[in-house]
């Protein structure tokens, strides 16, 4: 059964927007290669990232990876849980870092259509999302 950890985090120093490109790239090719899917947001200083995999493998990246990183300052889990499907496996190249206005409406009329689905990670994760998006 799929896993998923979400959580937040503010990063420690300010980042040139071209590094933030570089993380990001990085970010995404590790995890595709891991067989991680999910999202990256960065807004303000602060990142939301949702994992969903295989359950040791998300809590090995999290735990051992992600909480030991000192570019991340006090990381809150929102969620964590076993779930259903792995629900941004289909989506764009099944993991993807949101930077640019155009990416960000993709990923919100990507989670409209995940709320068709009736399912309460979907729910949480959409409000989450949304929140943190507020001003893009």
């Amino acid at each position: 059964m799929p896993y998923t950890i979400c959580y937040v985090s503010t990063i420690t120093n300010f980042i040139e927007d071209l590094d933030i490109k570089r993380l990001f790239k990085n970010f995404v090719e590790k995890n595709i290669e891991n067989n991680i899917s999910g999202i990256l947001l960065y807004n303000s200083g602060n990142f939301l990232q949702y994992l969903e995999g295989n359950e040791q493998d998300v809590k090995t990246l999290y735990y051992k990876k992600i909480c030991v990183d000192n570019r991340h300052k006090s990381p809150i889990v929102i969620l964590e849980k076993k779930i259903n499907k792995l629900y941004f496996s289909g989506f764009e190249a099944g993991y993807v870092s949101i930077l640019e206005k155009n990416q960000v409406r993709n990923l919100k009329s990507y989670l409209n259509l995940l709320n068709y689905l009736d399912s309460s990670e979907i729910k949480v994760l959409t409000k989450t999302v949304n929140s943190f998006l507020n001003d893009r």
